[in-house]
């Protein structure tokens, strides 16, 4: 701490002496003095380590913030792309049945089918209707929800296959140390630990040195000038809460220390989920792609049996239902892996690049050992 300050006298003190009262025979005039602080057990270094960590946190919890957002638009982006396909699929199951109830009518109108067969037919198209419906209505629904973290909606949505592919292998283990995140709660610990220096300091007193002039002296007889130089020891006898300071500012750090352990702790166990996700979707997208070609192939067989008397027109409805059921889930399998692999790649801290956005809001500091 630097400190100057000026003192002065503005007129001479009377004081009682053996041969009664008079002036102050060494009585100061105006000085001028410097005064260093040289050493203070740590205060000034506890504070500018805590005010350093904190700052350095803040700006990691900043980019941890951005990660989020770009995770939860990306997301938001897929489910868009979800329900435009789901819809598509609806559509195409809505096209399939009308198209079959057609025939079916050409059946009836000649004799060969009952009515009912049509009214049935009628009941499972506009089934499908509904579905295609509550399609469109979860992608209205999905748009909006994107357009709420873009602020913009756009037209034509990208496939986001090709973008997604070129992301790392999801095997990798993340550095998790590297983590906005963790690297926030880092920053928050060191923090805590300058505080606890911090309060340790305060028990021990500052030493200083202080330099002083004087531009004369007055007395009756003589007028001189004085320099004077001290070394200064300034601290508390007693000062009441100190001890519990130190243990407030431990528990501090120590609450830090578990709170970066929580944070890496989740990290780790979301990308064990996102692994697990990607490997179980594409065993799903295999089965439900398997199913779905089944389906295909049995629709065209069943629909000739039904010609021939061999197959219900319950069997040949079901057929359709399951090739769009099988579509679906296929879909829901793909999207996602997508999805688990967007969350690996934030959760490898590289999510941002990507998407072709800023690895880093700003350009901080270099790290600070």
């Amino acid at each position: 701490m630097n400190k100057a300050g000026y003192q002065a006298n503005l007129g001479p003190n009377m004081f009682s002496r053996s041969s009664g009262s008079g002036l102050n025979d060494n009585m100061a005039g105006p000085s001028l003095y410097l005064q260093q602080r040289i050493w203070d057990f740590g205060r000034a270094k506890g504070e500018i380590g805590y005010a350093r960590s904190t700052e350095e946190q803040r700006r990691y919890e900043l980019e941890s913030v951005a990660d989020q957002l770009a995770e939860q638009a990306a997301l938001a982006f897929l489910q868009v792309k979800r329900f435009e396909l789901l819809g598509r699929e609806a559509a195409r199951q809505v096209e399939a049945l009308e198209h079959l109830r057609e025939l079916i009518g050409l059946r009836v109108d000649a004799g060969i089918s009952d009515k009912s067969d049509l009214m049935l037919a009628n009941v499972r198209v506009d089934s499908a209707r509904g579905d295609a419906i509550l399609a469109e209505s979860s992608l209205i629904t999905a748009r909006a929800a994107l357009a709420n973290l873009t602020g913009a909606m756009p037209t034509v949505y990208q496939d986001p296959n090709p973008q997604i592919t070129r992301f790392g292998a999801a095997e990798e283990e993340p550095d998790f140390a590297s983590l906005p995140a963790i690297v926030a709660a880092d920053k928050a610990e060191q923090a805590a630990a300058a505080r606890v220096g911090q309060a340790k300091a305060e028990r021990y007193p500052q030493l200083g040195l202080q330099l002083g002039y004087t531009r004369n002296n007055y007395t009756y007889n003589e007028r001189n000038n004085a320099f004077s130089a001290l070394v200064t020891v300034t601290g508390d006898l007693y000062k009441r809460g100190t001890r519990y300071q130190v243990r407030a500012a431990e528990e501090e750090r120590r609450a830090a220390r578990s709170a970066r352990d929580s944070v890496l702790l989740d990290a780790r166990g979301r990308a064990l989920t996102a692994r697990q996700e990607i490997r179980g979707g594409a065993l799903r997208i295999e089965a439900f792609s398997h199913q779905e070609k089944q389906a295909e192939e049995a629709s065209r067989i069943f629909f000739e049996e039904y010609k021939l008397g061999k197959r219900t027109l319950t069997e040949l409805l079901n057929t359709q239902l399951e090739i769009y059921r099988a579509a679906s889930a296929r879909i829901v399998a793909e999207y996602d892996v997508l999805a688990a692999r967007i969350r690996f790649e934030n959760v490898r801290g590289t999510l941002r690049p990507s998407l072709g956005l800023p690895a880093r809001l700003t350009e901080g500091e270099e790290e600070h050992g």
